[in-house]
């Protein structure tokens, strides 16, 4: 059986916001809500990239609660959600992780078609992103919903259904083996059982031992209970408590 946990939690009080705009919680918050939705391991972070909603600040804002006085840790942890490049460096990098003290770092891509408009041109950048990092950044230790952003093409109608029939097979099989040899985890963000493809690419995942994790992408402390669903789906595919991500203490 599974351990739930769930390393992709945002505590989303602290990024910069427009007037009348939602708080956000907080990471205690956060911290409760992903504890009550079943969570063993409980990972806290925030976004860091070249958008003005998430100045770095923020993440020393956040970083200082975690590690104020009294602050319940136990079991809880710090990371960091950091935008990769064209080269697989991320935006946090080995400075920003000493800086705010973090355990963790996610690195992921968030494109859309108002930057890039073309699909297959969206698919061959975020490939490139991802192999890059599992290649060559050791600063990074979690790959971040892997794809995860092409249903934004389907969303703004530029291709009538998104899947992962879109992405070269090739793609799919590098990305593999690179984590396999890598050690880095890949993330399970999404249940998507109506797209073959993509439950192939995660059964491919077992069949490798490649190492992941399970988020929920929670924004929002009523977000935190979709761990739970993925970690299940997870374990029907047939994913092992032995290949579970975990951070090393």
């Amino acid at each position: 059986m599974l351990i739930q946990s769930d390393y992709h939690i945002h505590a989303s009080f602290y990024r910069a916001k427009n007037p009348g705009d939602v708080s956000g919680p907080i990471v205690a918050e956060q911290r409760d809500a992903a504890r009550a939705a079943g969570n063993k391991y409980i990972g806290i972070l925030e976004h860091c990239n070249a958008s003005p909603r998430h100045p770095f600040h923020c993440l020393e804002e956040l970083s200082a609660e975690y590690y104020s006085d009294g602050f319940d840790r136990d079991n809880i942890f710090l990371g960091v959600e950091a935008d990769l490049a064209d080269d697989g460096s991320d935006a946090c990098g080995d400075s920003g992780r000493k800086h705010l003290k973090l355990h963790y770092v996610i690195g992921s891509v968030h494109l859309s078609p108002k930057i890039i408009p073309d699909v297959y041109d969206y698919i061959d950048t975020e490939y490139s992103m991802i192999t890059n990092a599992l290649k060559y950044n050791d600063n990074v230790n979690i790959i971040g919903h892997p794809f995860g952003e092409g249903i934004r093409y389907e969303r703004a109608g530029v291709v009538e259904k998104w899947g992962f029939d879109l992405i070269p097979e090739k793609y799919l099989e590098e990305i593999i083996m690179l984590a396999k040899n890598s050690g880095k985890a890949l993330e399970i963000n999404r249940c998507h059982e109506d797209d073959p493809v993509y439950v192939d690419f995660l059964k491919k995942w077992c069949a490798e031992n490649i190492c992941f994790t399970v988020g929920s992408d929670a924004h929002f402390t009523e977000n935190t209970d979709k761990a739970a669903l993925r970690t299940r789906w997870a374990e029907e595919l047939g994913f092992k408590e032995e290949n579970h991500w975990r951070i090393e203490k």
